[in-house]
């Protein structure tokens, strides 16, 4: 990590004050945090002697690293630390909501390239029977439509496959992609890195849907081995510019929570959740949909 001696120095006069106020405990978190900035020789020196406990040491020590920047004059707007803070809390509020979206988005496309598989086919020939028992009645333009929209999304969903993990398999990918997401989501890096992120990212939301645990673990191995993306929080500087970033994540908070409102009071997401067991939900409706069909089949 690059040195930042602001930082530095607001980190070991907490110290300082922790040591006065007889904290052991907190001094040891913030040893770990101060370990960060150790390649600075005085930086290291006083990690040492905190480590040993040698506190009257350090004090000095610490004294003395302060004295020696004084003659730099380090001002920074307390308001920018604040808004900066605001904004990596709003980006983890934003994150989360997109997990929990993702999450449900995922349940809906399980369901529905299940119901496909199950009882698409049923689903294809009643509303044929119904389309030609339509002809010539004031229904027929309904019942046409209904056949042509309902092949058209399975024709162009048929395919579409679900690898099958194990539990373990599960909870694994659920982590990955959490961690994966975290470190590409477009809506929280700086703009110019905006659409690369927004490239990965897709590829990560197509891999999460498919069960693709593979392709998770390659895309989340990519982004922590490389330093791909810096986040708005840690890019920006300027006031105005962050009280911009901050109201565009609001906004974006707002969105995501209509979205996931929208999904949970869709009528396929309420049948998914009034289903406890999809093995007998789905066998029970193919009886049900063979039944109507045998039905029809005797009209003619």
């Amino acid at each position: 990590m690059s040195l930042n001696i602001p930082i530095i120095i607001k980190r070991i006069e907490l110290i300082k004050t922790l040591i006065s106020l007889e904290e052991e405990e907190i001094i040891a978190e913030q040893i770990i945090k101060l370990e960060d900035f150790q390649s600075n020789e005085k930086v290291n020196e006083i990690i040492i002697l905190l480590k040993q406990k040698y506190y009257g040491e350090a004090v000095n020590q610490i004294e003395i690293l302060i004295n020696l920047h004084k003659q730099l004059t380090f001002w920074i707007d307390p308001e920018i630390d604040a808004l900066k803070l605001e904004i990596k809390s709003l980006e983890v509020e934003v994150n989360n909501l997109s997990d929990e979206k993702a999450d449900l988005e995922k349940i809906v496309h399980e369901f529905g390239i299940r119901h496909n598989q199950e009882l698409g086919n049923l689903i294809i020939k009643i509303l044929q029977y119904r389309k030609e028992s339509a002809k010539g009645t004031p229904q027929e333009q309904e019942a046409e439509e209904d056949y042509n929209s309902y092949h058209k999304e399975f024709e162009s969903s048929k395919n579409n496959e679900i690898e099958e993990l194990t539990e373990e398999e599960q909870k694994e990918l659920k982590s990955k992609y959490r961690k994966a997401s975290k470190l590409c989501h477009p809506d929280l890096v700086s703009e110019e890195q905006k659409e690369l992120a927004t490239k990965i990212f897709a590829e990560l939301s197509n891999a999460y849907e498919r069960n693709d645990i593979k392709k998770i673990r390659e895309i989340l191995e990519n982004l922590e081995n490389g330093d791909f993306f810096t986040t708005k929080s840690e890019a920006i500087n300027e006031k105005e510019l962050l009280k911009f970033e901050i109201e565009k994540l609001r906004l974006k908070i707002k969105e995501l929570k209509v979205q996931l409102q929208i999904i949970i009071e869709s009528p396929t997401y309420e049948t998914i959740i009034s289903i406890d067991n999809w093995e007998d939900y789905f066998s029970n409706a193919k009886k049900e949909l063979s039944s109507q069909l045998k039905d029809l089949e005797n009209e003619e």
